[in-house]
């Protein structure tokens, strides 16, 4: 991927249809050597241009419509807030800007996906617009999650505080940022963090972009050192493998 001549306008990234992509999660997931588990890259290709086409269309209905339905109709076909920021990444400081794909001659073109799309300097705040609303989780939920605290702060004097927690459950969110409605429960998290203890932690789920939230968040309980923690849920894992159905 590069500019095609220095000062240039215009970035090509070539993108080999043969190539594979790892499903599996490494330090680098392109490979061309034979992986069950990977997909063609041409694939990739084919629904990236299938997203970048349905986004197209989401700003067409808002310039007729003035409504960001498009957008949200549109995530099944692949629009995101990923895609529109990196399609407003492209349309910012622009007049106008353009996506040109060049489909390996070797192959039929796809069908029904479009293989050039334009976008007006106009289209800038729709994207954001967009972008902010994909963002926004229109559905939260109580939850509690068990993990490792880190990444500490707080602001203000007297706030009850943000901390970081890395999940040690098998399900729900990775990570999540935990705000506190307490400030009592941040000097349990503080513990927490210094003696390397497990701590299970309750709040309302949100999604922020990429970032899970739990807003007015609770200390349930400290469950006591990491590594004992982790070794008690492994055997209770293996116990739980083990089991027959009888019935």
């Amino acid at each position: 991927m590069g500019q095609s001549a220095p000062g240039s306008y215009i970035v090509t990234a070539l993108a080999p249809p043969d190539d594979q992509v790892s499903l599996k999660p490494s330090a680098d997931s392109l490979t061309s050597s034979w992986d069950p588990g990977a997909i063609r890259l041409r694939t990739v290709n084919e629904a990236v241009a299938h997203a970048v086409g349905a986004t197209v269309e989401a700003l067409d209905h808002y310039r007729s419509s003035g409504s960001l339905a498009g957008f949200e109709s549109g995530v099944v076909d692949g629009i995101s807030y990923e895609m529109t920021n990196a399609i407003l990444g492209i349309a910012a400081n622009a007049d106008e800007a353009d996506i040109t794909i060049e489909w390996d001659k070797a192959s039929a073109p796809p069908t029904a996906v479009e293989s050039h799309f334009e976008f007006r300097a106009t289209d800038v705040p729709t994207l954001t617009q967009a972008a902010i609303r994909l963002a926004e989780d229109q559905e939260t939920m109580q939850i509690s999650v068990t993990g490792r605290v880190h990444l500490l702060a707080k602001k203000q004097a007297g706030g009850a505080g943000v901390f970081g927690l890395d999940s040690l459950q098998s399900a729900g969110p990775r990570k999540v940022r935990v705000r506190l409605a307490d400030d009592e429960d941040y000097h349990e998290a503080i513990r927490a963090h210094e003696e390397d203890l497990a701590i299970q932690v309750s709040g309302r789920l949100e999604k922020e972009g990429n970032l899970s939230w739990l807003y007015d968040a609770t200390v349930i309980r400290t469950l006591g050192p990491l590594d004992e923690y982790e070794s008690s849920r492994r055997m209770r894992q293996e116990v739980s493998s083990d089991q027959i159905e009888m019935f």
